[in-house]
């Protein structure tokens, strides 16, 4: 039977990313290292392969940044695209030598992996389910598409009201989880970040960004002839001092 349902989840990163998954990564990054280069060189074995396949679109793209206006605009495009095309040999012996077996794509992800640390802000919004549970992210869109195994992972940070519940149509249920999740990520690792760093008018302009992403795509495919005063959004709560996820939805009674 249809209730109500409501979900509210604190954002918080991990602490750290566990020692294990960090070792894996690199240990897996380095063990593609002959795949992409032979994916690489498969897709550009020579010069004109370079120019149509990588010269000429990223000079396509960079042209769009030069304002029409700048002085000289029309030759600092065309200089940039003759220098971008002229450059495959510097560029193909870049690429040899890096993939190299312990060459610089190894060094780099080696002397790199600290950087993976950057990973927890992304586990405490997704988890990880083996290791950590599940994160905000997927409770908050489980609640509203009926994984009744969330109710399995709720900590402190959760509040609810009533039963997961799925008030999407059948149909569409399945692609409404991946695009909600990364939605969801996305506003709570951004807003977050700029809330830790003081900048409140940022947090609150990206939180107002999210929402519309919200109104114009999740809540526009739930099951309106069921379902009611549905609400699918992230915030910050002033008295907790904390970044949430938040859904809600009421059966057509």
């Amino acid at each position: 039977m249809a209730e109500t349902v409501d979900y509210k989840g604190y954002y918080l990163p991990q602490d750290s990313v566990p020692d294990d998954i960090v070792t894996e990564w690199e240990t897996t990054l380095k063990g593609e290292r002959a795949r992409i280069l032979s994916a690489l060189l498969e897709k550009i074995s020579n010069s004109s392969e370079y120019i149509s396949r990588l010269a000429t679109p990223s000079a396509d793209a960079w042209a769009s940044f030069v304002s029409d206006t700048f002085p000289d605009a029309s030759f600092i495009k065309l200089k940039q695209r003759v220098k971008i095309k002229s450059a495959y040999p510097a560029w193909n012996t870049g690429v040899q030598n890096a993939f190299v077996e312990g060459g610089t794509f190894e060094t780099n992800v080696t002397n790199k992996k600290d950087k993976f640390q950057k990973a927890r802000y992304t586990l405490g919004s997704v988890g990880l389910k083996y290791l950590l549970g599940w994160g905000v992210a997927y409770k908050a869109v489980g609640y509203i598409t009926g994984d009744n195994r969330v109710s399995l992972y709720l900590t402190g940070e959760d509040a609810v009201t009533g039963t997961p519940q799925n008030i999407f149509p059948t149909d569409v249920v399945k692609f409404v989880r991946p695009m909600g999740i990364a939605i969801f990520t996305q506003g709570l690792i951004l807003a977050y970040y700029a809330h830790e760093n003081g900048l409140e008018s940022e947090r609150d302009s990206i939180i107002s960004a999210i929402n519309t992403k919200f109104d114009n795509s999740l809540e526009k495919l739930y099951d309106d002839v069921n379902w009611q005063n549905v609400a699918i959004e992230i915030g910050y709560d002033s008295v907790a001092d904390k970044i949430y996820a938040h859904v809600h939805a009421e059966p057509v009674t």
